[in-house]
């Protein structure tokens, strides 16, 4: 109850900014508070992780970037347009100088000696709804409203994977080289891991080099694997990507490790075998089992 009333003279003393008055010393000397000359205090501090800006007085807004608006009418008007794409059978026109700035792909195809093109370029691998949601992004460096709401509904239960419209923007990042394109795809790809989906997403990553989506995609099928095995779309990527396996298999290790998992316990996979196989993590496992249901 003293150090109570003591730690409540403190608050209040420093609350009224007077440290002078903090606590007189020939009081404390008499008092029980102290016991063989040491004075124990108990407090709790705060502290402030944020911080706003001082004000000011003068100062000038800089209005966002409309970069990408000018492009955007370059777009629209397809002035002084050069280059021409037969996109299965539909003609998109565009600026090679714009493609190639922004892709190594067609900086290359347009302006490298070896492989310069002067006439019509025909793309029978993107349907033509993606080449110009990818043109659009090109020149914008956003996605325009109508694929926008696509990206962000759920994958519908009649749809795979690779039916929608993010897996098919990520093929046309990758081979078009957009990073920033593939970066946003495995963003909005990665919102919609599921059991059902995972696996599927997992192939889709693997196939385009998106690295962090396969990492997010190693990770949820590691802390699912029993529901994600049963899943219909496990066997395809087995048989797509048998390796894909062993991947997920040392990603199931490394969890364990993380956790802290003892030395050595019964592995996951001898209990979805019905096994008692013993491993130690540290050491690496014992046997490498086919990741069959």
């Amino acid at each position: 109850m003293q150090l109570l009333t003591l730690v409540s003279m403190c608050l209040l003393v420093t609350l009224m900014r007077g440290y002078k008055r903090f606590f007189r010393r020939s009081l404390l000397e008499t008092s029980d508070y102290l016991k063989d000359d040491c004075l124990k205090i108990k407090c709790t501090v705060g502290v402030v992780v944020s911080a706003t800006d001082s004000f000011q007085l003068y100062s000038i807004q800089v209005p966002e970037s409309d970069l990408g608006a000018y492009f955007g009418a370059l777009l629209e008007t397809l002035e002084d347009s050069d280059a021409v794409f037969d996109v299965s059978g539909e003609k998109v026109l565009a600026h090679k100088i714009v493609l190639a700035a922004r892709s190594p792909v067609f900086q290359a195809q347009f302006f490298d000696v070896s492989e310069e093109t002067n006439g019509e370029i025909v793309v029978t691998d993107l349907e033509p709804k993606v080449f110009k949601a990818m043109i659009h992004f090109i020149y914008k460096d956003t996605l325009v409203d109508e694929e926008e709401e696509e990206f962000t509904s759920s994958f519908g239960s009649s749809s795979s994977v690779a039916e929608r419209l993010p897996a098919k923007l990520l093929a046309a990042a990758d081979k078009y080289e957009l990073e920033r394109l593939r970066r946003l795809c495995e963003s909005k790809l990665c919102k919609d891991i599921s059991v059902s989906t995972v696996a599927s997403t997992l192939a889709l990553a693997e196939r385009h080099h998106a690295t962090e989506l396969k990492a997010m995609c190693l990770k949820y099928a590691a802390e699912n694997l029993a529901d994600v095995m049963c899943s219909d779309a496990f066997e395809q990527m087995k048989d797509e990507f048998p390796f894909l396996q062993s991947e997920i298999l040392k990603t199931v290790a490394e969890l364990e490790q993380e956790n802290g998992s003892t030395a050595k316990g019964t592995s996951v996979w001898a209990q979805l075998s019905g096994e008692k196989a013993d491993f130690r993590v540290g050491e690496g496992l014992e046997r490498t089992p086919s990741l069959t249901p």
